[in-house]
């Protein structure tokens, strides 16, 4: 399965995912990195245990220059553009990103982008009067 897209924006987007992963799981732990494959969508999950975010902050995090107010900009710095462009480029390639979290537990971050396969339909086999080859 292929989406097709800009493989450097799309690295940017994977890169930001991962290192805000990082950055926020400050005691170490494992991040889990997935990617699921139907027809018509590829979806990627980035997993961290870190310091989760509130829900009622959860949306707000792809605005730009917002920063969930459990995260001090002294510990973590940052500018809160990373996930705002993220959003920009997932959109942009006809995808979907978001995120689920949970305070103190962890948050996970989804990334959907439509396959190939749903993006040109399949041509029939058979024309009325001709095979196609």
């Amino acid at each position: 399965m292929s989406v097709h897209g800009d493989t450097f924006r799309l690295e940017q987007v994977i890169s930001n995912l991962l290192e805000n992963a990082l950055k926020y799981s400050p005691d170490g732990g494992t991040i889990r990195v997935r990617l699921s494959l139907t027809d018509d969508v590829a979806v990627l999950s980035v997993t961290d245990p870190g310091i989760g975010i509130p829900e009622d902050q959860q949306q707000q995090l792809f605005d730009r220059y917002f920063r969930a107010r459990n995260a001090s900009t002294r510990s973590y710095g940052g500018l809160g553009l990373g996930l705002y462009i993220s959003r920009d480029i997932v959109e942009r390639h006809g995808g979907r990103i978001w995120v689920e979290s949970v305070p103190g537990r962890g948050s996970t971050f989804y990334v959907a982008l439509p396959t190939l396969a749903s993006v040109r339909p399949a041509l029939p086999q058979v024309w009325p009067d001709r095979h196609l080859h």
